[in-house]
């Protein structure tokens, strides 16, 4: 019983440092990912990544 409530709170956490790379480049599926491993690995490269505000915009015509 001890352990699901233990797994609940870790996925609880990851779910909310994968909240914050929402607005980040690493996006909230990495985040999360990472998060379920190491929840303070997760946070550390969600808050080292870039915010997407940051990151400047692709040219259509770069791409091309």
């Amino acid at each position: 019983m001890e352990t699901l409530v233990l797994l609940a709170i870790a996925v609880g956490l990851a779910y909310g440092v994968g909240c914050m790379g929402r607005k980040r480049r690493i996006g909230f599926g990495m985040a999360f990912v990472i998060s379920l491993f190491n929840v303070v690995i997760g946070l550390i490269a969600v808050l080292c990544s870039k915010k997407l505000d940051d990151v400047e915009p692709i040219d259509k015509e770069e791409r091309l």
